[in-house]
Formats: structure tokens, C-alpha cells, sequence
């Protein structure tokens, strides 16, 4: 065996796998949804596919150093002239820190393709919440069951008859995330269970979480709302605003957050 094979065969895979964990990562849904609904691809979750890129960030960095260890002669060729002096910044090396810092900076900068390609990104992260939905709040699927009705109104022996009629196996103080794992559901399946039941007898849930992320005109619809509706609605709050401006930005030009406004508009934040 050879050591110096091992370690460019080793480089080789790892390029391929960070490449794969890379990807599925710049697809995937953020977090609060990832959670919420267990979001899966190929068997691997969000958290999963990170922790995978990170060992083998750590395991490419070293046989990174083995290789330029083994190759050291090759590479500092590289940075030679025809008379065999070392230049350090040769025409290759130039070009290749060019090519470093016009990555760099237009990635931080967020100017045009770069800007398009994390665009184009975040479109595809947030397209998953139109399948999963988003949490009524924040982490709720940390929540025990009993806080979990506490914070939306549902009446918490009423929630435990609908569980237990539906055969979900639960103690009371277990977080929303426990009770899932247990039964092989997602923290959404059981939300769902209570608010489809809830909503038969006229209780309306609203899922305040995520707005910032969404225009105003998908905002207007997750509040059930037109858009020239709430559109007007912000403009008695003296909140000037059009349908595809993101609501984020909206709310930090008037120095709040979404949740002040919806607090404003009188939608109540789940406590």
C-alpha cells in the first residue's frame, strides 16, 4: 500500500462527498421547517447532512496537508520561473488569487451572478415551507405538550383525547419533538391532528413564524388576507409598503420587527 495513493484516492471521495452534503444543504428548507416537519432526503436530516460535511471538512483538510506534504516539489514548481527562480506570484498564482478573491468578495459583496445563484438558493429553501408549513412559533417543537396548548389556546384535555383517539402514545410534560420520535411522526403530524380538530369547532391558528422571510403579498395570504387588504392595514399603521417588497425589510425601515407589526395589527404572539 502505498500512503501518498491513499491520500489522493482519500482527497478524491471526500471532494465528491463534501460536494453531495454541500448541495443538499444549499437546498435544504431552514431550520424551523426542517425540524418541524422532519425533512429528509435519502434517509439523511438537515442536522445529519451537516454533521457529515463538517467530519469530512475536517478529514479533506488533512489529507489536504498529506498531499501538498507528497507534492510539495510538483507544487512549488509551479511558482517558478524559466530560470528555475522561485516567484511566488507567478502568472498562475495571480490568476488563481483573482479567482479566489472574485469568489470572495462576490459572495460577501452580493453583487451579480453571485447574488442570483444565493437567490436562487433561498427560492428553493423557502419553496419547502408551501409543503410543510411552518411552526405557530419559534422552537415548538421544544415545547412540552402541556405548554404547547398553553401557548395556542388548545384545550389541553381536549388535545390529550384527540392524541389518545389517534393511538399517539404521549406523557403530558414530553417535549412536542419526544412525543414524534416515540411514534414515528413528525412534530407537524401532531400539530396537525389538533388543529384540524380544533378548527372544526371554529378556533382559527394562524402560524405567525417564518414572516420575515415572506413579500407581503405571502403574508397577506398566510393572515387569510387580500393583498390590497393588508396593504391598507399597514397604512393606518403608517406603514407604507407594496406587494413583493420582503416584509422584513418593510418592518427594520420603519425600525421594527414582522412581530411588532403583527403584535400591532393585533395578532397575538404565542407566550
Amino acid at each position: 500500500m502505498s500512503l501518498k495513493k491513499i491520500t489522493s484516492l482519500t482527497m478524491m471521495l471526500s471532494i465528491l462527498i463534501m460536494a453531495y452534503t454541500g448541495i443538499m444543504l444549499f437546498i435544504a428548507p431552514p431550520g424551523r421547517i426542517a425540524n418541524w416537519a422532519n425533512w429528509e432526503i435519502l434517509g439523511l436530516s438537515k442536522e445529519q447532512y451537516g454533521q457529515v460535511h463538517t467530519t469530512f471538512m475536517v478529514l479533506i483538510l488533512v489529507m489536504t496537508i498529506l498531499h501538498v506534504f507528497y507534492n510539495w516539489k510538483p507544487i512549488t514548481s509551479y511558482m517558478k520561473n524559466k530560470a528555475k527562480q522561485m516567484i511566488v506570484f507567478t502568472k498562475d498564482m495571480l490568476v488563481a488569487v483573482v479567482l479566489t478573491l472574485v469568489f470572495l468578495v462576490g459572495t460577501l459583496t452580493f453583487i451579480t451572478p453571485f447574488s442570483s445563484f444565493l437567490e436562487f438558493g433561498d427560492g428553493i429553501k423557502n419553496s419547502w415551507e408551501k409543503e410543510y408549513g411552518t411552526a405557530p412559533y419559534s422552537h415548538a417543537e421544544l415545547s412540552s405538550l402541556e405548554s404547547f396548548c398553553k401557548k395556542l389556546g388548545f384545550d389541553i384535555k381536549e388535545s390529550e383525547k384527540i392524541l389518545k383517539n389517534n393511538n399517539i402514545i404521549f406523557e403530558p410534560s414530553q417535549s412536542l419533538s419526544q412525543i414524534a420520535d416515540d411514534n414515528s411522526v413528525s412534530p407537524q403530524f401532531i400539530y396537525n391532528l389538533l388543529k384540524v380538530n380544533f378548527e372544526k369547532n371554529g378556533q382559527e391558528i394562524i402560524e405567525l413564524t417564518g414572516l420575515g422571510r415572506k413579500t407581503v403579498k405571502e403574508v397577506a395570504s398566510t393572515l387569510k388576507l387580500s393583498t390590497d387588504e393588508f396593504i391598507s392595514k399597514l397604512k393606518a399603521l403608517g406603514v407604507d409598503a407594496s406587494s413583493e417588497d420582503k416584509f422584513k425589510q418593510v418592518a427594520e425601515k420603519y425600525d421594527m420587527s414582522p412581530m411588532d407589526i403583527m403584535i400591532k395589527l393585533g395578532y397575538k404572539k404565542p407566550e
